[in-house]
């Protein structure tokens, strides 16, 4: 799915102006999502290299202080649960298990991404722009997606770039509403923007 078709077309759903279908013959256009590859096909892809890989960190407890930064004092920050740990482990297995050749791995500077980066792939280099949009302000948001959106278009390697991220980086960037932990989206740059190949839902694993 090509990224400004994407926004384009979620403005853009006209109906025909007469004679009108009836209702249960709309309903389906407009619940109708994008269609994604199956997880064997978004593996594959990966194989082929060159990908860009939006992964929200696993598991946390969600409670009061998930926005609380702490560099270089976890202990005062919201960590992975037990059953993230894991999840981040089984990540970790799944890409070696299919044989993906992971590159650089960019994470938030947030503790659990961090974790999550270093137990699945044994690294992670945290930089600023990966910060949860909430906690900056507006401007330095947009100025953070963008270059976000900047390293996915101009990505070019045989190998895949991880970034992992909190939930609202990546739906924005996907247009989907919500991302489960440890869930993460496959993109392939086209020279100008990028297509969505599909995504690995790891929280159901």
């Amino acid at each position: 799915m090509n990224h400004e078709h994407a926004q384009l077309n979620a403005h853009k759903l006209e109906l025909p102006d007469s004679p009108l279908p009836p209702l249960f013959c709309i309903l389906p256009m407009l619940s109708a999502g994008p269609t994604f590859a199956n997880d064997e096909q978004v593996w594959a892809a990966l194989k082929e290299g060159g990908k860009v890989v939006l992964l929200r960190h696993t598991h946390v407890d969600m409670r009061e202080g998930i926005g609380h930064l702490a560099p270089g004092n976890c202990h005062e920050e919201i960590n992975l649960s037990s059953s993230g740990i894991e999840q981040a482990k089984r990540i970790g297995e799944a890409f070696r298990a299919h044989g993906i050749e992971v590159g650089q791995v960019l994470t938030s500077p947030y503790c659990r991404c961090i974790d999550t980066g270093k137990l699945a792939f044994g690294r992670a280099t945290p930089v600023q722009y990966l910060m949860p949009l909430g906690v900056v302000s507006d401007s330095q948001a947009k100025s953070n997606q963008e270059q976000v959106l900047n390293d996915i278009r101009n990505y070019r390697s045989s190998s895949n770039l991880m970034m992992i991220t909190h939930d609202l980086n990546i739906s924005d960037i996907v247009l989907e509403p919500s991302i489960a932990m440890g869930d993460f989206f496959v993109l392939q740059p086209n020279g100008v923007d990028f297509d969505i190949v599909g995504k690995i839902r790891m929280s159901d694993k």
